[in-house]
């Protein structure tokens, strides 16, 4: 787990001897094991390519030697990689390319993924196992390829104009100076509480998609190739035990191969599923350090006594920490400071705070339970939780489709009926009120939805069943955008690699292939039926009655026990360009009569001026 960075300026325009430098030293803290930078052009030294330069910050989690540093070069010095991430499947495919007779000097994965390249091309995407994001420099076709896995697990942000393409783990690397902010994208993050897809809350700077290539020619050509497409789904009919097994047993091995390290491992455990069965699994295979927090507040449910219960039984290496009001914001202005884009989700408290625990313990590895629900059928918007929820699947697709055209004043509600991924988004957060206000002018909010459904959200295969379409539209948006952003970063912040072993691409595709009744039916109220069963037996008996809660902080409890430090963030968020139409007096005012949405609102507006204060103000 590392930072990369890179220049490639067209017509051989050399890259300035600062300017790299400084992009990987605002990503200081994702490696500081080791810093290594190649610049193109010097006489007799490859690359010859003088507007060419790559740079690293390195995390020793596997083959801790000097010798793997990076920039990493080919024996013959004709390709260059720098890549960010692990590749789990590494040894099998280094035994295959060795028997094909390639050596190696090295025991890295990184060595791996520039052999692998150079023996398949870009066709060596197919059979990596892992997270990463990479560029290799290719001498003989003068070109960097660029690449993201297939989930968006691990973070790549860029630039790309006419004189040229930057290339970064954090979009602040990549700034020179401050950036202009991109209404588009802060309509969307007040529309969602993140910035979804290639969209970046930095005007000119995007996000390469999950499961992309990006290949940019020092002549300024560019290709862009989707090597990673969704899973097929529903084909698989069997016995719900036969599956739970199946499951059961990808499940096993996907922890197995992200215990590789050569650093203590440790994991982060809530009172949920997810965390408790990757936990159950570790915990089988060697020492393992476990990470919990809770909240003082008295009203959310405390999930710490079960958290307590499943690590004595698995007998790891237990941590707690219970976080008090009075110390929230401190620890909620840090999360933020770390974040390359505004993101409102009070999980990144807990999140920021255990990774900085694991840290301080010597742990450089920390598995998380994230992805499950999106794998597992488990969130309640999947289903007819409430009695909204089963009247609106009760309604046929057809009808659905009929009532939208007709509602011509009420434009979310009609827009939601249109486009399921807008449902998703507006019963996951966010607030289309706010949305409506930051618009900018002369932009309808029937205008705004309409672009972003057809633009920004991907479409929903033809014929796909309806849960699966809602699973794989948060595969694609929500999860990689919102929850891998935020354990990615703020495991970072700490120099900490995050490890998501429920999104190994082998247990997605197995999951996605049974027929969707075995996970939940979207007309009945029951959630993540087969995790639920692979459980039995595993995890403590609290787990299959407690509301599903995850790492998310009493937000209405921390902005009472801090009420004047939130309304004077909040009221400074006229100070940002684009919000001259927000009337935060009037609104805070008012927050008494918004129940229940008024907290969440103050929250996401909180989080974005901090974010902006911090990271894009003049002042900043």
């Amino acid at each position: 787990m590392c930072g990369i960075a890179g220049i490639l300026n067209f017509n051989e325009c050399p890259v300035g001897p600062d300017a790299l430098a400084a992009m990987t030293n605002a990503i200081a803290h994702r490696g500081r094991d080791s810093a290594g930078m190649v610049t193109g052009g010097a006489p007799g030294v490859l690359p010859a390519y003088a507007g060419l330069a790559l740079g690293h910050r390195r995390l020793s989690i596997i083959d801790l030697s000097a010798q793997s540093a990076q920039p990493m070069f080919s024996s013959d010095r004709r390709h260059c990689l720098v890549y960010n991430g692990e590749l789990y499947n590494y040894r099998q495919l280094r035994a295959e390319l060795e028997a094909s007779g390639r050596r190696f000097i090295t025991g890295s994965d990184t060595e791996v993924v520039l052999q692998a390249y150079i023996a398949w091309g870009a066709a060596c995407l197919q059979r990596f196992n892992g997270m990463f994001a990479f560029a290799i420099w290719s001498e003989d076709s003068q070109s960097l390829l660029c690449a993201r896995d297939a989930i968006g697990i691990k973070p790549f942000y860029y630039t790309l104009d006419t004189r040229g393409f930057r290339f970064a783990s954090e979009s602040q690397a990549l700034l020179n100076g401050r950036a202009a902010l991109s209404p588009q994208a802060v309509a969307a993050y007040f529309f969602s509480m993140y910035v979804p897809r290639h969209l970046s809350i930095y005007a000119g700077v995007e996000k390469l998609l999950p499961g992309h290539t990006l290949r940019v020619y020092a002549n300024g050509k560019i290709e862009r190739h989707a090597w990673w497409q969704l899973p097929k789904t529903g084909g698989t009919n069997c016995r719900p035990e036969e599956a739970a097994v199946q499951l059961q047993g990808l499940l096993g091995r996907a922890v197995e191969n992200q215990l590789q390290s050569d650093v203590p491992v440790g994991a982060l455990l809530s009172g949920g599923f997810d965390s408790g069965m990757i936990v159950a699994s570790a915990a089988a295979r060697g020492s393992l350090h476990t990470y919990s927090a809770g909240f003082d507040d008295g009203q959310q449910f405390n999930e710490l006594p079960i958290a307590r219960a499943l690590a004595a039984r698995y007998g790891t290496i237990h941590h707690e920490r219970t976080i008090g009001g009075n110390e929230v914001m401190g620890l909620l202005d840090a999360a933020i400071a770390h974040l390359s884009e505004p993101v409102a989700d009070s999980a990144m408290v807990p999140t920021y705070c255990l990774s900085g625990m694991a840290a301080a313990d010597g742990v450089k590895v920390l598995l998380s339970g994230t992805g499950g629900d999106e794998v597992f059928g488990g969130y309640s918007r999947y289903v007819a939780s409430s009695w909204r929820r089963r009247l609106l699947y009760g309604l046929p697709a057809a009808l659905r489709q009929l009532i939208g055209h007709t509602l011509p004043y009420a434009p979310t509600f009609a827009a939601r009926l249109l486009h399921p991924s807008l449902d998703m988004v507006v019963y996951t957060g966010g607030s289309p009120a706010l949305t409506a206000q930051v618009l900018p002018a002369g932009v309808e909010m029937r205008r705004f939805l309409t672009a972003m459904a057809a633009d920004v959200y991907p479409q929903a295969r033809p014929a796909t069943a309806e849960l699966y379409a809602h699973m794989e539209f948060d595969l694609q948006v929500y999860l990689p955008d919102l929850l891998l952003m935020l354990l990615d970063q703020l495991t970072m912040a700490h120099t900490v690699e995050g490890r998501v072993p429920l999104l190994d691409v082998d247990l997605i595709t197995a999951s996605y292939a049974l027929t969707p009744h075995l996970h939940a039916d979207p007309h009945s109220t029951e959630t993540r039926k087969l995790m639920r069963l692979m459980a039995r037996g595993k995890l403590d008996e609290r787990t299959f009655s407690a509301r599903k809660q995850g790492f998310s902080g009493p937000v209405r409890s921390w902005i009472t026990h801090n009420r004047e430090a939130f309304r004077e963030r909040v009221m400074s968020i006229r100070e940002v360009p684009g919000m001259e139409r927000l009337h935060p007096d009037a609104w805070w005012q008012s927050g008494a009569d918004r129940d229940p949405y008024w907290a969440s609102e103050v929250f996401m507006l909180y989080c974005f001026a901090t974010w902006y204060h911090t990271h894009a103000s003049p002042h900043a």
